[in-house]
């Protein structure tokens, strides 16, 4: 009954992606917008499983670290934001919301400065040093807030969110810490764009 009820849900990350890859494909072409997905997507999952390995304390191999430096300035980016988190819960883990019926892919859950929050780890070839940069990203944190909150496969609750914006050329990520009212503005804007959504389809 739960799988099924799953595989009917909406995933948060359909919301996000359409409009980006509209946008992206008017500005590269459908070609270029193929190529440009692909090393994104490498780039992302080297990434994530870098922070990973780190987290589950292993060592990162040799060959991951230095593949043509695809990761090692994002790996050098998030290092003074990497000694602020603790008592890792979760990784790579997946949240579903049972009443709204949606359901995502989380990456962290631990504690940053001492605060539990859903860790989005993001990368950037621009600057995103404010929040309002990140654009739908604070909606998609309250959209995981929320799952874990309502998934009884949590044993905890969670009322804060970070998205940290890692950068290619190695210089400081820009951490963003989203508190409980904030995560509960964003809440509500989320619960609008879900409602809007289901009645499109």
């Amino acid at each position: 009954m739960r799988r099924r009820a799953a595989q009917s849900a909406v995933t948060v990350q359909v919301f996000y992606l359409e409009r980006w890859k509209q946008k992206m494909i008017v500005e590269l072409g459908k070609d270029g917008f193929e190529e440009y997905t692909k090393n994104i997507f490498l780039q992302g999952e080297l990434f994530h499983s870098a922070l990973e390995s780190v987290f589950l304390c292993e060592e990162i191999a040799t060959k991951e670290k230095s593949k043509d430096g695809v990761i090692s300035g994002y790996l050098s980016s998030v290092e003074h934001v990497l000694e602020d988190i603790s008592e890792v819960k979760a990784l790579e883990s997946g949240v579903y919301h049972e009443t709204l019926q949606y359901l995502g892919l989380v990456d962290c859950v631990a504690k940053y400065r001492g605060q539990l929050c859903v860790i989005d780890w993001k990368t950037s070839e621009k600057p995103k040093p404010f929040l309002k940069n990140t654009y739908d990203n604070p909606l998609q944190v309250a959209a995981y807030v929320g799952a874990i909150n309502h998934d009884a496969n949590y044993d905890f609750q969670v009322c804060c969110g970070l998205i940290v914006v890692a950068y290619k050329n190695g210089s400081p990520a820009h951490p963003h810490f989203m508190d409980p009212d904030l995560c509960l503005q964003y809440w509500n804007k989320w619960l609008l764009r879900l409602e809007e959504y289901m009645d499109r389809n």
